[in-house]
């Protein structure tokens, strides 16, 4: 039985490097000490582990076999410890530090920009990094602490909590619909011009009455909802977006839901972490606070796109 931890290191250091005198240079281990470690584990384990070769150091079957093992018990063994010195760390510093967070883009302006500062008001000592995250430049996924999104990654050392569901329609401006019918029916989308967004798969609409692909004539495609609403609020076509998205535009009379009635299946919103950092006070209090506000995130989106030429003008 190895219960030294050191010896698995070293024999993953002299796989990885080719050669004891490459993995003291990695390691600052002397040659001597890896090469004692080694024949302890080999005993240990009752195999041979490595050939010795003039220059190199191969793995056996044996060896390859165990250094898959290894490199997995390490990960596990680094990953726990650094969840123990972040929580260590919080009971002594109570909630504070950078918190980091990528976003999509349709949710990064309204409802992550209000539930962020809400946060950092209820939590004067952490220092936030918000990024969205199809603009150049902006981090990885494994350099933050959160990421909230439509369609979470697939890594075995994320989760993904999901918050809740966004339900889209389509809409259109009045200027729009003065200029071309709206539509009866999903069957009449492909007369109308269309902003759509070019990074989404085609989708079906969906009634009491079936399903019907979404499918009008692109105009004009982008990664970005607020391209999309801004364009649309212009008159240039239709377009497929959340309802929360819309809701300030559609309530000032510059958008218009078509096809009522007609809607895709609602998306799922997730926030989508490394489970070891969730162990993490102001990550953890971060998440909890995303998952409540996600019943109001109508009240979040405050910011009103208007047509080009018209100013916004008070009421009365």
């Amino acid at each position: 039985m190895v219960s030294d931890v050191r010896l698995i290191e070293s024999f993953v250091a002299v796989v990885r490097a080719g050669s004891l005198t490459a993995a003291e240079l990695s390691t600052g281990i002397s040659k001597a000490t890896l090469s004692r470690q080694i024949s302890q584990l080999e005993a240990a384990m009752g195999s041979q582990l490595l050939t010795r070769g003039a220059r190199r150091m191969q793995p056996t079957e044996s060896g390859r076999m165990l250094y898959a093992h290894s490199v997995a018990l390490l990960d596990e063994v680094h990953g726990r410890l650094e969840a123990a010195r972040t929580l260590l760390h919080n009971i002594d510093e109570g909630v504070s530090g950078t918190l980091s967070v990528l976003s999509d883009v349709h949710f990064a302006t309204t409802f992550v920009c209000s539930v962020t500062d809400l946060f950092l008001q209820q939590h004067p000592n952490v220092r936030c990094e918000l990024n969205v995250a199809t603009v150049s430049g902006a981090p990885s996924i494994d350099d933050v602490d959160c990421y909230i999104c439509s369609a979470p990654p697939d890594r075995p050392n994320l989760v993904a909590k999901l918050l809740g569901r966004l339900t889209y329609s389509v809409f259109a401006s009045p200027g729009y619909l003065a200029r071309e019918s709206a539509p009866a029916s999903p069957g009449e989308l492909h007369r109308c011009k269309a902003i759509v967004m070019h990074s989404e798969e085609v989708c079906d609409l969906h009634s009491s009455a079936g399903r019907h692909p979404y499918s009008p004539s692109v105009a004009l495609s982008t990664n970005d909802y607020w391209v999309m609403k801004t364009l649309c609020v212009g008159g240039l076509g239709v377009a497929l977006m959340p309802d929360f998205f819309a809701r300030p535009e559609v309530n000032r009379g510059v958008l218009v839901p078509i096809l009522p009635g007609w809607r895709p299946v609602p998306r799922k919103v997730h926030c989508t972490y490394q489970r070891q950092r969730y162990m993490g006070r102001k990550v953890r209090a971060y998440v909890d606070l995303m998952a409540r506000c996600i019943a109001d995130i109508d009240s979040f989106n405050v910011y009103v796109a208007a047509p080009r030429g018209k100013e916004e003008r008070p009421a009365g």
